[in-house]
């Protein structure tokens, strides 16, 4: 993965490592260059969490769920998942809370860009390819960041220096490892790597490693570093190959965005190729053509099917029942009503229609005055666009529910409210 053009974006400020060169940078700024950013959120919360239950295709509501409840984040945010591991009969995982505010302008800004911009967490590196039994450390600013794993799960701890001196982190670095000689590093025994994302003191990272493998019995040895210019002197940071060794599949942008970075690329490597990725283009092409023609016919087919139900169904509310039976089919229609707008199994049909990208923040039944009853269902899409809302509308389009666009009570990117209600053709 190219490391020409890295940005680091943390608490502290936006810097740029370009050309041997690591400048400071306006926030937010227009890039006329493909870029990777590498960013800790402005220090969101990582760790490890361990459930003894459940499924892991349901860990980011269960790590939120979590995190809420510990205190970790005080309002709605964005669960990103480093690494998952089956223990048993539950999982583990390690990850990162982002605040969902940031979240959605980082990635609102990454996809206004010229070019592609790459968004890497920091969570990310500190864990590729770490294997049973190793462990890496990163240092970023006055925090120290450890992370591993062995036979018995995954491992993480950190600790924030006082202040900046090497007096600070050489006492984080202590109760660091005593962090890890106690508890996290249980089966790590066979190698840790030290790195720090920028360090600006000549030999300063060296006395770091030193003074940890003093206290550590796992051997632990620097990682590879290149030097930049700055104005007042140089730096050293590990963040290129760490960057390297992670590769695109580190990153947490769309899958659009990832795949159009990756065949840029590609396309340089393999371009005496060029004629069998046309054909196939074409082979994907007429294929897609094909299936498209099949989809039309199959819902025009629906379509008629479901006009001649809606016809059948009117024609027999328009009979008139046997003015003895008109107590039962007023009773059978209301029990018809309530069993339709159940809020539980819409609450299931909202979970399997919305799948991980959309986000469903409220859903109410109205039912007051003399206004047809209907749910309100409030949400957010994750990705900021409109096709997964569109997906969301087509699965419940299908399932048998109309949906009418209201304001939504949230104005973030992606933000939407409609009022469902049941179609003709399904109602009891």
């Amino acid at each position: 993965m190219s490391t020409e053009n890295l940005i680091l974006l943390a608490r502290d400020g936006w810097r740029q490592l370009r050309d041997g060169a690591l400048v400071e940078i306006p926030e937010w700024p227009t890039l006329e260059e493909p870029t990777i950013v590498v960013t800790d959120f402005e220090e969101a919360p990582m760790g490890t969490y361990r459930f003894d239950g459940g499924k892991a295709t349901y860990a980011v509501p269960m790590i939120e769920k979590r995190a809420r409840a510990e205190g970790l984040t005080d309002g709605l945010a964005h669960i990103l998942v480093h690494r998952v591991l089956v223990l048993g009969g539950g999982f583990q995982t390690f990850h990162t809370a982002v605040p969902l505010e940031f979240w959605q302008r980082l990635q609102q800004w990454a996809a206004q860009q010229r070019d592609h911009c790459i968004l890497i967490p920091l969570g990310a590196l500190l864990s590729a390819g770490i294997r049973v039994g190793h462990a890496r450390v990163l240092q970023i600013g006055r925090t120290l960041h450890y992370f591993g794993e062995s036979k018995t799960g995954l491992h993480y701890a950190s600790v924030n220096a006082i202040g900046r001196f090497e007096d600070d982190l050489l006492a984080a670095v202590r109760v660091l490892a005593g962090s890890v000689q106690g508890e996290n590093a249980n089966g790590v025994d066979r190698s840790v790597v030290w790195g720090s994302v920028l360090s600006s003191e000549p030999g300063q990272e060296a006395r770091l490693l030193a003074r940890w493998n003093q206290l550590v019995d796992v051997p632990t040895s620097s990682m590879p570093a290149t030097e930049w210019q700055t104005p007042t002197g140089s730096v050293t940071s590990a963040l290129p190959p760490l960057v390297a060794r992670a590769g695109i599949r580190a990153s947490v942008n769309p899958p659009l965005a990832r795949l159009a970075w990756w065949s840029e690329r590609l396309v340089a490597g393999v371009a005496t190729t060029a004629g069998i990725l046309a054909l196939g283009l074409v082979g994907l092409g007429l294929f897609a053509q094909a299936q498209s023609q099949h989809d039309r016919h199959a819902a025009e087919e629906s379509r008629r099917t479901a006009q001649a139900l809606e016809t059948r169904v009117a024609a027999i509310n328009r009979m008139e029942p046997a003015q003895g039976f008109a107590p039962v089919a007023d009773l059978a229609r209301k029990l018809g009503e309530a069993a339709r707008y159940d809020p539980v199994p819409m609450l299931g049909l909202l979970r399997d229609a919305a799948g991980t990208d959309i986000r469903i923040q409220r859903l109410r039944l109205d039912s007051n005055g003399n206004q047809e009853r209907a749910f309100q269902v409030d949400g957010v899409a994750q990705d900021g666009g409109v096709e997964s809302i569109g997906r969301l509308l087509a699965r419940l389009r299908a399932a048998g529910w109309s949906a009418q666009a209201i304001n939504p009570i949230d104005t973030a990117p992606g933000a939407f409210s409609y009022r469902l209600t049941a179609l003709a053709a399904t109602r009891s």
